[in-house]
């Protein structure tokens, strides 16, 4: 898809009295004397919870205070949160003070306090959330999200998430079947950190379900082109929100967890940038939930491992990258608008611009379509024509672009999945 979204959604940390947060879309530090009080009443048998898979990313049903809402799955936070105007509706009682650092800056914010949080048959009371702007986040993916689920929560049960059937389990380990093959993870704090090679070259990714692609530092990518480079590139990739330099996408021949192996992945490159976590000495990246979805994922936090066994539902998409080179998002009117347009791409030898305004695509007006639908109709075999009407300013002109393959041009017959023995 290639909606613009923030990269990646939420991570949420607490350090003792410094009062300040890294975050991509979230981290937060709240005072010293904060206290957690947290209770969780666990089901003793397997319990199912629908969820909705949104552009990867994962929307949990969930009670706060008996009002039901939509929160994103986050296992790249640490805290929880909820967006601002939520948060006023419930009348929730203010905590504390925080300062939230997002992805490339900072801003003030508060915590509140809940009487009780449930997903299912799950309940944690006395909970405190980080109260924040969700807005961009919900734009971004053209559905309503109430709020973050992160691992202050997350780690209290285990659980397994299946993209396909949209179904979260909770249960014990043992009730949940054949979880496949485990892997370690390494805790920073309530942050869990995934050890991976990229082709030959070592590198820990943060474990984030809120983002939708596996992004790596520059760190990263400086270490990673010492030994491959990448056959082709796609340049210009954008963020919705605060400005950033753009990355980059390539794909990956070979990738590896533990005894996985995957082949020809998309990973996103992010240029330096000066503050936020990816600024950070040290900081790998993001596993983010595009790679995740191919398997069914039990995350077994509170002893630092997950488990990850194939889905057999889970076919690539042979068109991702076969495309004419347009992100969008929709703007504050409902309009959806150029964000970006990427290199060397149809869009760009059509002298397509930032901005511009996606009124009609196909003889379809793009008004009621969701964004997942709008995606669709600039993707296809390549070659096939898309027949834009785009307005600039007060003009309105009708495009048309053929897709192109853009990356990872060997997906629909090679990308593959192995566990080796």
């Amino acid at each position: 898809m290639d909606t613009a979204l923030p990269w990646p959604c939420c991570v949420t940390r607490l350090r003792g009295s410094s009062a300040m947060t890294l975050v991509d879309e979230v981290k937060m530090i709240p005072k010293a004397l904060l206290l957690l009080l947290l209770a969780v009443s666990t089901c003793s048998a397997r319990e199912v919870v629908k969820i909705r898979v949104v552009n990867n990313v994962v929307l949990v049903p969930v009670r706060v205070n008996g009002r039901d809402l939509s929160f994103l799955l986050d296992t790249g936070s640490e805290h929880s949160a909820i967006d601002a105007s939520v948060a006023s509706s419930l009348n929730l009682g203010q905590v504390a003070d925080v300062e939230v650092l997002k992805n490339y800056r900072t801003q003030p914010a508060t915590t509140d306090r809940t009487t009780k949080i449930e997903i299912g048959g799950l309940a944690f009371e006395d909970k405190n959330l980080t109260v924040l702007n969700l807005a961009s986040v919900a734009h971004a993916l053209g559905s309503a999200v109430d709020g973050v689920v992160g691992n202050d929560i997350l780690q209290d049960f285990t659980f397994t998430l299946n993209y396909s059937e949209e179904e979260l389990v909770a249960g014990r380990l043992a009730e949940l079947g054949d979880t496949g093959v485990p892997l370690k993870l390494r805790r920073s704090g309530d942050e869990f950190f995934v050890p991976m090679r990229l082709m030959s070259s070592s590198v820990e990714l943060l474990l984030d379900t809120g983002t939708n692609s596996t992004n790596l530092s520059w760190g990263s990518w400086r270490q990673l082109s010492r030994v491959w480079a990448p056959d082709a590139t796609i340049d210009g990739v954008v963020r919705a929100g605060f400005p950033t330099p753009p990355a980059f996408l390539v794909c990956v021949p070979d990738l590896r967890l533990g005894e996985i192996g995957v082949r020809d992945q998309a990973v996103r490159v992010q240029r330096a940038v000066n503050s936020g976590a990816f600024s950070a000495e040290g900081f790998g990246g993001t596993l983010g939930s595009e790679f995740l979805r191919q398997f069914e994922v039990t995350f077994d936090l509170k002893h630092d491992e997950m488990f990850l066994k194939k889905d057999p539902r889970w076919k690539p998409d042979p068109y991702r990258y076969v495309t004419v080179g347009i992100q969008f998002a929709r703007n504050d009117q409902g309009t959806y608008t150029v964000m970006s347009v990427w290199k060397n791409s149809p869009a760009d030898q059509a002298e397509i611009r930032l901005g511009d305004r996606i009124r009609a695509i196909n003889g379809t007006s793009t008004t009621s379509m969701s964004a997942e639908q709008v995606s669709a109709q600039l993707h296809g075999e390549e070659g096939t024509a898309v027949n834009l009407i785009l307005e600039r300013g007060e003009d309105a002109s009708a495009v048309t672009l053929h897709t192109r393959q853009m990356l990872c041009g060997h997906i629909k017959d090679q990308h593959e999945y192995r566990s080796q023995k």
